[in-house]
């Protein structure tokens, strides 16, 4: 995967905090209160898969993606098939971050490289398995599963878009974006002193993949 400019520039220095809080201020009402929403649903999730599918509904919706391709027909069966494939590894995680007694909002900075290196080929792994179900004619499927991961999986998922899965990060494997967000992230807090998950002022955007995606829409080839 290439190296991208997201936080960190080619010549090292860093994004300031005060773009980034410029950049959220400006951002979509909708997207800071459905994440607002998920984060705060999906800290526990129930073993028939309900959370899970309104969070993911939520989301869906609110990335305009239920109104046309493989959630615009019958959405609710779609995401159930998700869950009977993915429901049992999702609870793992989950039980994982919660019983760990680390910040959720944090988590990806507070684990060990060995837990990042296992927790991101887990939601590689989840990934491939939803492939099946999300992918269409038009699309492999790649922004659906990430959507429907960040959904539940607030504290560690980045949802992706076509063009930063083809033109900003150049990968289709979501554990190594999940491990550059967290490198760029290390990088970023560690060369300016602040923390990435206190840049939203109203505090909706209180995970680092939440706050980060915003910087990662801005970032795209054709927003610069």
């Amino acid at each position: 995967m290439k190296h991208c400019n997201i936080l960190i520039y080619n010549n090292g220095n860093a994004i300031l905090p005060k773009n980034i809080k410029n950049l959220i201020f400006e951002f979509g009402e909708s997207y800071k209160n459905a994440t607002y929403q998920i984060i705060r649903n999906s800290k526990s999730l129930d073993e028939n898969g309900e959370v899970f599918i309104e969070c993911a509904s939520l989301i869906l919706s609110n990335f305009g993606m239920t109104r046309r391709g493989v959630f615009s027909d019958n959405p609710h069966d779609t995401l159930q098939t998700c869950w009977e494939k993915i429901g049992s590894s999702l609870l793992e995680i989950k039980s994982q971050i919660n019983d760990s007694g680390k910040s959720r909002d944090r988590y990806l900075l507070e684990i060990s490289e060995t837990e990042l290196d296992e927790i991101t080929s887990r939601i590689w792994s989840m990934t491939k398995d939803l492939l099946p179900i999300t992918m269409s004619k038009a699309s492999y499927g790649l922004v659906g599963a990430s959507k429907i991961l960040f959904s539940v999986l607030p504290e560690l998922v980045l949802p992706v878009d076509n063009q930063q899965w083809m033109q900003l990060f150049k990968t289709v494997d979501l554990g190594d974006v999940i491990q550059f967000m967290t490198q760029d992230i290390y990088q970023w807090e560690y060369a300016t002193g602040e923390k990435l998950n206190l840049m939203d002022p109203s505090g909706r955007l209180s995970t680092l993949p939440a706050v980060y995606n915003v910087v990662a829409m801005a970032a795209r080839p054709n927003n610069n």
